[in-house]
């Protein structure tokens, strides 16, 4: 290397516009050198006042300023009180998924049906992976709570004191140590079936009500008391065609009609509000996060006359929407074959477990076939 003695006195001889493209070439290309040169201009060309108070601390400009930001670059948000403010106030548009990574327990991947289950507070994942219930915490560690469901191996939700699990026509209800307070069972000769555990503010547990040898729109939404699990209300017959998943959204139940490609809105009462379509087809799982639904699709099966699947697409597919069923962003997983299982928000980061497509048979979605390959984890939801 040539020493640095002979590199400055060589730079001397060059002039101030030749100096200056040096520096700032050095700037782009290297971090340390940006910052060097950011240490020096602050200590011997400071901002004028003027421009501290006029432009950097104004109310106005502020969240111009902070608007480009992304959020790798949240530490802006600890410069002050104004900048904090301003950032909060330019979030909304920092909101796109992006991938993080995350210390997923294993054995719960490769394993099938996994099914998860935030608790209110959002401080610790029910995580169902086949017969097995795990209590994890922020870092993805046990809280030591493991148990086993030997009859309940269909959805999971989790409110502070109980976990429910369902199982074809039975939902059962659990302490968080995995003993069994009471259960809601159907009747063996109704040939319904149960499907899609939501918990609602005000003490209501949410299935939907399917019937086994039924034609098309033979759904129905049961509205349960959540500690007792005694029947309220039901609703949504003659109207939903295979519901696949639901949420609740403030005071509102948003349900997956796949069949018909739409999502049904009702209030909590029951009352049918709405449907809301869109670029997405047979949608399959919701989840809500900050006035925003997140949505997946159930894999396409169909194919066209070559013997390819029409929309491969399906299933590798996230969609971010407003509560009124605008798109505001698609996540596709990157690579060619995967399908997205379910989706969950916890600590922040929004999980995705990813399975294998099965072709020409039930998905990893639908039916939980084959292992897990991969969590994955967004960022900005």
């Amino acid at each position: 290397m040539v020493p640095a003695s002979r590199v400055a006195a060589r730079l001397a001889d060059l002039s101030h516009a030749q100096l200056l493209e040096i520096a700032a070439a050095g700037c782009e290309a290297s971090t340390q050198v940006r910052n060097r040169a950011d240490a020096i201009l602050a200590a011997h060309k400071p901002l004028a006042q003027w421009a501290v108070e006029g432009v950097l601390l104004s109310s106005d400009l502020v969240p111009h300023l902070l608007a480009p930001l992304q959020l790798e670059d949240g530490a802006a948000a600890a410069v002050c009180s104004r900048w904090a403010e301003g950032w909060k106030a330019t979030s909304e548009g920092r909101r796109r998924l992006r991938k993080v990574a995350l210390d997923f327990p294993q054995e719960l991947l490769d394993t099938p049906l996994l099914r998860m289950a935030v608790t209110p507070g959002g401080d610790e994942l029910v995580v169902r992976s086949g017969s097995t219930v795990r209590i994890l915490g922020r870092d993805m560690s046990s809280s030591g709570t493991t148990f086993e469901l030997s009859n309940h191996h269909g959805e999971i939700a989790a409110s502070e004191e109980f976990i429910y699990a369902s199982m074809y026509n039975e939902i059962g209800c659990f302490t968080h140590a995995g003993t069994e307070v009471t259960s809601y069972q159907l009747n063996d000769l109704s040939n319904k079936g149960i499907e899609c555990l939501t918990l609602a503010p005000g003490g209501l547990l949410f299935f939907n009500l399917y019937d086994e040898v039924g034609g098309p729109e033979q759904d129905e939404i049961v509205a349960l008391d959540a500690q007792t699990l005694q029947p309220r209300h039901q609703f949504g017959l003659s109207l939903l065609d295979c519901t696949c998943g639901m949420v609740v959204a403030g005071e509102e139940l948003f349900v997956c009609d796949q069949n018909n490609d739409r999502l049904q809105v009702f209030s909590l009462a029951g009352e049918h509000r709405r449907s809301i379509t869109g670029e997405w087809k047979h949608p399959c799982w919701l989840c809500f996060v900050k006035d925003r639904l997140y949505l997946i699709e159930e894999q396409d099966y169909e194919k066209d006359e070559e013997g390819e699947i029409i929309n491969p697409l399906m299933g590798r597919r996230i969609f971010v929407l407003s509560l009124q069923g605008d798109t505001l962003q698609v996540y596709t997983h990157p690579v060619e074959g995967q399908a997205f299982e379910t989706l969950c928000y916890f600590d922040g980061k929004l999980l995705a477990p990813v399975r294998p497509k099965v072709l020409g048979g039930i998905s990893g979605i639908g039916g939980g076939l084959g292992p897990t390959v991969e969590m994955v984890a967004l960022s900005g939801a």
